[in-house]
């Protein structure tokens, strides 16, 4: 694999050792969400399972807000390496490395030929929320490095047909669902898809091993259940819904100071129930009286956030990485979305006007309009196989849909390497059309 990519290897290399040289500069390797991963790896090496601070009074979300896997990772490397991070950020950057490559691998059967691998590239470089993640305490990169053993897995299963290929994809599946619970929604068309190959092959053999993440999945919410009263992967979905989902619908239709007083209002009433169980399906209920108060106002609302998932160029986080804000947001200080909402794209660009990382900002940008315009071209390629266009295509917007007005560039890591060698072969593919067509013409 290494030896037909070696220039490539060696770029990406390149791009991961600049940020991760930078990130021990700048000594931001943390996120809101690491801390809580840190004390679940500490708990579960005690035999315990809570990801917040134990000398606190408990907080009944705690007790299932984070899967596993990650925790586990980083327990892993406490017990080798003591409580240094370093060795943890060492590993995710060589799991990024693997992840950019065997992707690229994976679409030499599609193309055939390396003649995208230099747009692949600029992708990239020009999305350095995939290098500076790597060297976050953050389960994204883990969670990439999974779904990317699993797509490698499903693109070869379309084209040549082994029953074990299942067995592997559904074991690289449980693993992401237990790193990041974005991803269980998708063990159910994983058994459609394991489905449609046992119809095709007539292998019941197939079927169980589509099934296996489900029934493995269903047995972690069991042992949930048993230990809070409620079956549920992770406790954080109806947070989400709650605070981003429902807050943020009702913010664009009344504004934020109405939207913070119901929410605020609504923790206050939950905070005084007993119990993760009551507390969950309060939250829950609440979002989801807000949402379909007005549901066809919400679906074009998710849909528009969905989409921005594809063009929004991660410049919180990217404060966050380099420092630039500090750790503390401050939500009533100024901002480029409540300055566009405001005025406009006038005070958008006034508020960017005086940005540091501008250049960079719009950069990204650009490159994420890129990578859609190669993606069209992609589907619309038709001497790519229609399977592959169309499970390509599903997998890219089951991320968009399910993340919806959460999004933001660590849930675009899944769907970023995928998309953006895509998007490099439906544009070189295009390149070479238009070239072959003018030299015909020209003859």
């Amino acid at each position: 694999m290494f030896r037909s990519h070696k220039t490539t290897l060696l770029v990406i290399i390149l791009l991961h050792a600049f940020w991760f040289a930078a990130g021990m500069s700048w000594r931001h390797f943390y996120n809101g969400d690491s801390y809580e991963y840190i004390y679940l790896a500490e708990s579960i090496g005690q035999g315990h399972y809570y990801g917040a601070n134990p000398e606190l009074p408990v907080i009944d979300y705690r007790q299932s807000s984070r899967t596993p896997a990650y925790p586990a990772f980083l327990l892993l490397f406490y017990s080798l390496f003591g409580k240094s991070n370093v060795a943890v950020l060492v590993c995710q950057n060589l799991l990024s490395i693997l992840s950019c490559i065997m992707i690229l691998q994976a679409f030499k059967r599609i193309d055939g030929g390396k003649q995208h691998r230099w747009l692949y590239l600029l992708f990239l470089a020009f999305y350095p929320a995939q290098q500076f993640f790597a060297s976050t305490i953050a389960p994204d990169t883990l969670l990439q490095f999974f779904l990317t053993l699993y797509c490698c897995q499903l693109l070869t299963a379309l084209k040549e047909y082994k029953p074990p290929r299942i067995f592997w994809m559904s074991l690289w599946l449980i693993l992401a669902t237990l790193t990041k619970p974005v991803v269980y929604p998708l063990l159910v068309l994983h058994f459609a898809f394991a489905l449609w190959l046992a119809f095709r092959n007539r292998s019941l053999t197939v079927v169980l091993s589509g099934l296996l993440p489900l029934l493995l999945i269903s047995g972690y919410g069991l042992w949930n259940k048993e230990r809070t009263g409620l079956f549920h992967i992770s406790s954080i979905q109806s947070n989400n819904l709650l605070h981003y989902n429902a807050k943020l619908f009702l913010a664009q239709q009344k504004g934020l100071p109405y939207a913070d007083s119901m929410v605020q209002a609504a923790r206050e009433r939950m905070e005084n129930l007993p119990g993760l169980k009551a507390k969950y399906e309060y939250a829950s209920g609440q979002a989801s009286a807000i949402i379909r108060a007005d549901l066809p106002g919400y679906i074009w609302f998710h849909a528009r956030e969905s989409a921005r998932y594809f063009v929004d160029p991660g410049k919180s986080e990217l404060d966050l990485f380099t420092g630039h804000l500090g750790y503390n947001f401050d939500p009533k200080g100024p901002s480029f979305y409540k300055s566009y909402r405001e005025r406009g794209i006038a005070g958008g660009w006034d508020y960017l006007k005086s940005y540091p990382w501008l250049p960079l900002v719009l950069l990204v940008f650009l490159f994420n309009l890129l990578r859609i315009v190669g993606m069209i071209l992609f589907v619309s390629n038709r001497s790519i196989p229609l399977s592959v266009r169309v499970v390509i295509s599903l997998y890219i917007l089951y991320f968009a849909a399910v993340t919806g007005p959460v999004a933001n560039t660590r849930y675009f890591l899944p769907v970023l390497l995928m998309m953006s060698a895509a998007s490099a072969v439906g544009i070189t593919g295009f390149l070479n059309n238009f070239r072959n067509r003018k030299k015909q013409a020209l003859s």
